[in-house]
């Protein structure tokens, strides 16, 4: 006698969506998968350069400068890391308003990926030049 998953049903709607996801209008697009892999690969990009430079330290390090005291903010070694971690959410969401948005207007599509395109390049640059302070 064979049992039932409980989770069989489950898992057979989730295949179902994922392929009339991967089928969708969105993903023909070339200009959006572009734009969508440029931004994505600006996160990982960042995310190997931080590699070999931020390492775990007990010591506070800085995470920011104002002008106003000239001087910097103190913080957790990780912090270059949530910079990371900020532009990809930003790209994730964005990307999946773009997603829904498509049908609707292709250039509202097109301005949230290019969106998180400049999140993403903006991430990498200051993850970096928080990262190279020592």
């Amino acid at each position: 006698m064979r049992l039932i998953s409980p989770f069989s049903h489950l898992f057979a709607k989730a295949r179902t969506r994922f392929a009339q996801i991967r089928e969708a209008r969105f993903f023909e697009d070339r200009m959006s998968l572009g734009l969508m892999i440029v931004a994505l690969g600006f996160n990982v990009v960042g995310f190997l350069l931080l590699l070999p430079k931020v390492r775990p330290t007990d010591l506070p390090v800085p995470v920011g400068y104002s002008s106003l005291d000239l001087g910097y903010t103190l913080g957790v070694w990780y912090f270059p890391y949530l910079v990371i971690l900020f532009g990809l959410g930003v790209t994730l969401v964005n990307s999946a308003l773009a997603y829904r948005a498509f049908g609707r207007s292709r250039l509202a599509s097109f301005y949230l990926l290019s969106g998180a395109v400049v999140i993403s390049v903006f991430s990498l640059i200051i993850a970096n030049a928080l990262g190279s302070v020592r």
